[in-house]
C-alpha cells in the first residue's frame, strides 16, 4: 500500500497505481542566488563554515582558509543542470522571476538561451516582479506575460499555462490582476496557484483575484525529525486542503534547516523568527524525500477532483542555506552528491515504468521500495 505519513489519509493501493493516466507532473521550485551579485556574496557567507560545505552547489569551489566560492554564471553549469533534472525525469522547474536587470535573473536568462532546454519545462513564481516600482512595472507585466508563450513553457488542463504566486506578507494583488488581464488579453488563460500557508482560508481570499488553486512554497518547521516536517506537510496542508475541498497543487518539502542564516544574517530576512530558532528538523535522508513524494503523488491521484492540474511542486531545487535542496551538492572530494535527485529519479522512473506495464505486470501491483 501507499500510505502517507498521517495514519488512515491518502490511503490507496498500489495496484492503482496506474489508471489508464500519465503521473501528475513533478516540478521543483529553483531560488537563483547562485549566479553572482550582492545575493550570492551574501550566500557564500552563509555557506562558508566547513559545516555547511556538504550543502553547497555542486559547481562551487572551498578556497584555502575555508572560504567558499560560489559562481554559477557559465552556461555550461545551466546545461549541466538542465541534464540532472531530465535525467531524474523532473518535469519543470518553477523560476522565482525577479527583474529582467536583477542578478537574480540570470539563471533564467541561462535557461532560455540553453540548446538542452526542451529536455525540462518551466513556468513561473511570480515574486518580485510584482513588486517592481511603478515606472517599471509595465514592461515587467508584458515580460511575464511574454514568458508564458516561450516553447516549454508547462501547461496544465489542456494548453493553460501554470502559474505560481508568492510574495509573502502584502501580496499586490492589484499588480497580479493587471498581469492576469494582460495575460487574457493576449489570449492565454493562466492556471494561476497562489502559494500560501492555510489552504482553506487562502483560497476563499484569493479566489475573487483570479487564483484557480492555492499551494505552498514551503513550511518552517522546529521539528527534530524531518519525517516530523513531512507528516505536518501532508496533515496541514494537503489533508486541510482536502478536508475543506480547496484546489491544490501538493507541496514536497525536502527540508528547514536556517542554521546557516542564523551564523551569517541574510540583509532581507533581519529579524526573523528563525534567527531564535533552537531545534530545526534533521536533515532529509534521500529515501525519506522519496517516500514523501510518492505520497504527493497518490495524494492527487486520490483526490483528482481537487488536484485538476494533476501537479506537485517541490520545495526546493536549490535552496541550498535555506535547507531545501534536490539538485546535487558538493559532495567528498569535489565530486557532485546527486543521492537525492537519484532517490526522486528512482521513483518517477518506477512511476512510469508502471504507466507503460501491460495489465497484469507485477510493475502494476508490486509495493513501491
Amino acid at each position: 500500500m501507499i500510505r502517507a505519513l498521517v495514519p488512515g489519509v491518502f490511503l490507496m493501493a498500489a495496484s492503482a497505481v496506474c489508471l489508464g493516466q500519465d503521473r501528475p507532473i513533478v516540478g521543483a521550485i529553483r531560488w537563483d542566488a547562485w549566479t553572482g551579485g550582492r545575493v550570492t556574496e551574501q550566500v557564500e557567507r552563509t555557506l562558508g563554515p566547513k559545516p555547511y560545505h556538504d550543502r553547497l552547489p555542486w559547481f562551487a569551489r572551498v578556497v584555502p582558509g575555508q572560504a567558499a566560492r560560489i559562481d554559477g554564471s557559465p552556461q555550461a553549469v545551466m546545461d549541466k543542470e538542465i541534464a540532472y533534472a531530465a535525467n531524474a525525469g523532473l518535469d519543470y522547474w518553477a523560476f522565482l522571476i525577479y527583474p529582467k536587470e536583477s542578478p537574480m535573473s540570470t539563471a533564467l536568462g541561462q535557461y532560455l538561451r540553453s540548446h538542452k532546454r526542451n529536455r525540462v519545462g518551466f513556468c513561473l513564481i511570480l515574486h518580485n516582479t510584482l513588486k517592481t516600482p511603478d515606472d517599471r512595472w509595465p514592461a515587467e507585466r508584458d515580460r511575464a506575460v511574454a514568458l508564458l508563450r516561450e516553447p516549454g513553457y508547462q501547461t496544465v488542463l489542456g494548453n493553460r499555462p501554470l502559474v505560481y504566486a508568492f510574495a509573502g506578507k502584502g501580496f499586490p494583488f492589484g499588480r497580479f490582476r493587471a498581469f492576469l488581464a494582460a495575460a487574457r488579453k493576449d489570449g492565454l488563460q493562466p492556471y494561476c496557484v497562489y502559494m500560501g500557508w492555510n489552504p482553506a482560508s487562502d483560497f476563499k481570499r484569493v479566489k475573487p483575484e483570479g487564483f484557480d488553486a492555492v499551494s505552498a512554497y514551503a513550511m518552517a518547521g522546529s521539528q527534530a525529525n524531518f519525517a516530523d516536517l513531512a507528516q505536518a506537510v501532508e496533515k496541514n496542508y494537503w489533508n486541510h486542503a482536502a478536508r475543506s475541498g480547496v484546489p491544490y497543487v501538493p507541496l514536497v518539502t525536502t527540508g528547514w534547516d536556517k542554521r546557516p542564516r542564523q551564523d551569517h544574517p541574510v540583509t532581507w530576512e533581519k529579524g526573523h523568527a528563525y534567527h531564535r530558532q533552537k531545534v530545526f528538523p534533521s536533515r532529509a535522508k534521500p529515501a525519506e524525500i522519496a517516500a514523501h513524494l510518492r505520497n504527493a503523488l497518490a495524494c492527487v491521484r486520490e483526490h483528482a477532483d481537487l488536484c485538476k492540474a494533476r501537479a506537485v511542486i517541490v520545495y526546493a531545487w536549490n535552496e541550498y542555506d535555506e535547507g531545501g535542496w534536490i539538485a546535487p551538492t558538493r559532495g567528498a572530494g569535489g565530486t557532485p552528491d546527486t543521492t537525492r535527485l537519484d532517490a526522486i529519479g528512482a521513483t518517477l522512473h518506477r512511476e512510469e515504468a508502471a504507466q507503460r506495464a501491460p495489465a497484469g505486470d507485477p510493475l502494476k501491483s508490486a509495493p513501491p521500495t
